[in-house]
């Protein structure tokens, strides 16, 4: 069987994405490429998230094909930290120009409309009309070529063609006043519907700048010096310099420039904002530092591991992106309406100027209804719905240490019935101490069997057992294989032969020999135990203990008061997990199961119809955190558990899955209600400025009101959506 290929990822900034049809256009056209596996495009950003095969799609050719779609790539780049600044600068950049045209066509519209009281020569008119309609409206013009290039059509169509009809058709009444008899040329019309729509692409783009603010400032938080030692000598010098296995040296006050682990010294870094949590952690050699925090007392000298977009901040912040560009069902679905609403407006504006001229109305009459059509119909607001509340709302949650790694969570979220908690490090503080020793010999060699064992394993027993030899000066044995079995223990062999440590459960179905009385002791106490055999022969156990945290009963109590039931799952036994149950007011709670069968709880509550959530943090949680309908990983925990996961919790506090709900809530809100303004002012205004309702009710909009509708519309979602940035938490 052949190799999966190695797929790369980039990040690319675009120039003159607008709407949900430029989205639809790139991703389509770059998804023919050969060798590309997926293409994300984030309107709110102009960015395009990609995954390809280098050795079928090179960096060439898929900005030669962005080229051939109308659009220009400002990167490529792996680099999360690149893209961003290169997509705003672009959105500022956009954002100029949108308020130079806007005022250049304030200027010259108020000039044609001053020609109501001074009546003006009709060719100083048509020059006036025609430097608004080029030079305003340039963009416009643009983006319609492309379009045509590219053989499609988009907004910058719409207001191309809207304000070209009506300019041109201007031009021909003031060179042939007697073809068009009665009817002037609507100069005032062209220059309003250029400034109006300008002024709504103005403030939209304004208001997109305050979108990414979240992840901004989390690039913003990242240091850009750092202290390096080098042949003996102390330099600064700037972090992208910085490569694994340099030395750097930390002083107090100042921030760990990239992810490291400590040499020597000792120190207290300021974690807040990777865990929320305000004491500060104390370091001392072997310990790991983070990009992004920062040192409060002493110095620390650390060695180098996780630089650039290795970095867990950096990662965050990728992951937030990432999360943006993901669409929902809601997202998929609007973008098919998108794809076929410009070839419908162009057919109904036609349709309605056809219609006009066949019931007697003149050619002026048919131009302005074919332009107001035009000029009314606004696929950005269509577009912008889902990704511009996506974007502000994931921005608001990464603000308060949630990060969700796919739109789809928000459909799942509302209607939870079930809450199913692990306990180890998810209901209890994961701290484990190892406070006593049960071995069958002498206790030096028993701890020092046991951290052999446990010396490879990231699981919190193992950290205890590591941190209670170091406090007794006791090293590990070399080991020639390691196996972590999840839920169960580790396997390690030693020179001495096989170590086992693991839990109960595991030695009864390896069937290992336990002595009755230990059986009996370690059944009747409440506190987790880890048991440890060499070559089939037991050694003994030992007795570790956890606090419960402390929001935790609170957090259940609320949970109960939303209807939504909590459950407890752990591979522990059946008498420490009842005891922590009991604890935080916990009922329904399962003891000494292993991985799968987390994982079968979760089928069972799916299978009642019941919505399930699954909170975890370690290895052995990650088959439910997949199973579940929402999977939630605890920062404290491991990577697999996180990548399982469709949300992670980074401040270490249970009262963060209650927070996560109301956000994720908040943002289905805020996308039903931007969809439903986009779809009912489409469907109101079209056959309005149609002139549907003209034999009734005798109205019927001009292509100026027109356009201050198109630009009000789209504003007005982005306005909605910003809303989500002011959510209590």
């Amino acid at each position: 069987m052949p190799a999966a290929p190695v797929l790369k990822k980039a990040v690319v900034p675009l120039e003159g994405v607008h709407c949900a049809s430029c989205v639809a256009r790139l991703e389509d056209g770059l998804g023919t490429l050969p060798g590309m596996a997926r293409v994300s495009v984030n309107l709110p950003s102009k960015t395009a998230f990609l995954s390809y095969d280098p050795a079928l799609a090179g960096q060439k050719a898929i900005e030669d094909r962005i080229a051939e779609l109308g659009y220009k790539a400002l990167a490529f780049s792996e680099s999360a930290a690149l893209a961003e600044n290169t997509a705003l600068k672009e959105l500022e950049r956009e954002k100029a120009m949108f308020l130079r045209r806007f005022v250049l066509g304030l200027v010259l519209t108020s000039f044609l409309l001053l020609d109501f009281v001074f009546g003006f020569s009709p060719y100083s008119m048509l020059v006036v009309a025609g430097l608004a309609w080029w030079f305003a409206g340039k963009h416009f013009h643009q983006g319609f070529s492309a379009a045509l290039r590219a053989r499609t059509a988009d907004m910058n169509s719409l207001v191309s063609l809207s304000t070209s009809v009506t300019y041109f058709y201007g031009v021909f009444v003031t060179l042939f006043p007697g073809a068009a008899g009665h009817y002037h040329a609507q100069w005032h019309e062209v220059g309003m519907l250029i400034t109006f729509i300008n002024l709504g692409r103005w403030l939209e783009a304004r208001s997109k700048s305050k979108a990414g603010e979240a992840v901004a400032k989390l690039f913003k938080i990242a240091p850009k010096f750092a202290r390096r030692f080098r042949d003996g000598k102390e330099q600064s010098v700037p972090v992208d310099e910085i490569v694994p296995g340099d030395l750097l040296l930390l002083r107090p006050g100042e921030q760990v420039p990239v992810d490291g682990r400590v040499a020597s010294g000792a120190s207290a870094l300021d974690e807040s904002l990777l865990t929320g949590e305000a004491v500060p952690v104390e370091k001392e050699a072997g310990a790991r530092v983070y990009a992004g925090t920062i040192n409060k007392t002493g110095a620390l000298e650390f060695t180098a591991e996780g630089v650039g977009e290795a970095t867990v901040l950096m990662k965050i912040i990728r992951a937030v992106e990432e999360s943006q560009a993901e669409k929902s069902a809601v997202q998929h679905l609007v973008d098919r309406i998108s794809a076929w609403f410009v070839p419908f407006v162009l057919l109904a504006a036609a349709g309605s100027a056809g219609a006009w001229l066949y019931y007697g109305a003149d050619a002026a009459r048919a131009v302005s209804i074919f332009a107001a059509v035009l000029a009314v119909a606004c696929p950005c607001a269509m577009g912008l719905a889902v990704p511009m509340a996506v974007a502000v709302g994931f921005g608001r949650a990464a603000s308060a240490g949630i990060l969700i790694r796919n739109a789809d969570v928000l459909e799942r979220v509302s209607g939870v019935d079930v809450v199913i908690f692990d306990k180890t490090g998810t209901v209890t503080e994961g701290r484990l101490r190892l406070e006593g020793l049960k071995p069958q010999g002498s206790e030096k060699d028993f701890l020092r069997l046991l951290v052999s064992a446990e010396d490879k394993s990231e699981h919190p027993f193992a950290e205890a057992v590591r941190e209670r030899a170091r406090e007794a000066e006791v090293k590990a044995m070399p080991t020639y294989s390691f196996e972590a079995v999840p839920g169960k223990g580790v396997r390690a062999r030693l020179a001495e032969g096989e170590i086992l440590a693991g839990s109960l459960k595991w030695f009864d179905e390896l069937k290992a020999t336990v002595p009755a009385q230990a059986r009996a002791e370690i059944k009747a106490s409440p506190d987790s135990m880890l048991l440890v055999s060499l070559d089939g022969n037991f050694k003994g156990y030992a007795v570790l203990t956890d606090a419960v945290r402390p929001e935790a009963a609170g957090l259940v109590k609320e949970l109960v008061a939303m209807g939504i039931e909590p459950v407890m799952a752990s591979g522990d036994r059946q008498a420490v997990v009842a005891h922590a149950a009991g604890l935080v007011g916990i009922k329904t709670w399962h003891a000494e199961v292993f991985p799968e069968e987390k994982r079968q709880i979760v089928m069972r509550y799916k299978a009642l119809g019941k919505r399930t959530a699954m909170v975890g943090d370690g290895f052995n949680d990650a088959p439910a955190l997949s199973e579940a309908d929402i999977g939630m990983a605890m920062r404290s925990g491991t990577d697999v558990a996180a990548q399982a996961s469709d949300m992670t919790l980074m401040h270490n506090d249970l009262r963060s899955v209650i927070t996560a709900v109301r956000i994720s809530k908040s943002i289905r809100r805020v996308i039903k209600q931007n969809l439903a303004w986009a779809f009912a002012y489409n469907i109101v205004l079209i056959p309005l400025a149609a002139g549907a309702f003209y034999p009734s009710l005798g109205l019927v909009i001009p292509p100026s009101a027109a356009g201050a509708a198109m630009a009000l519309s789209s504003v007005s979602v982005v306005m909605n959506s910003l809303r989500l940035k002011r959510v209590k938490i």
